[in-house]
């Protein structure tokens, strides 16, 4: 007789738990804050065109994170020996600092 109410006690809460849990009681559909809907007013044909005109101009926007085009370098008009001769002499004159 103990050993029978002892497994519908643990049966009880077992199956409240499992409930529990299967309840979710997630009101926000997994974000947090709730997220706005919104519609969107151009097509996917506009905002591709977009995209491949600011990548032709080099003019990705920066978000966070969120990959940009690199931007076009000017030429250098210094040869490599011109280089390595200002960077030995800034390395004398003690201006660089590689420390961080």
């Amino acid at each position: 007789m103990k050993n029978t109410i002892r497994f519908a006690a643990v049966a009880a809460l077992a199956v409240s738990a499992i409930a529990a849990q299967a309840a979710g009681l997630d009101f926000t559909d997994g974000q947090y804050p709730a997220a706005a809907q919104a519609a969107s007013t151009v097509t996917r044909a506009q905002v591709s065109a977009e995209v491949q005109q600011a990548m032709a101009q080099n003019a990705m926007p920066v978000h966070q994170d969120v990959y940009e085009a690199p931007k076009a370098q000017a030429a250098s008009s210094l040869s490599r020996e011109q280089v390595r001769q200002e960077a030995a002499a800034a390395e004398a004159a003690g201006q660089l600092n590689f420390a961080g």
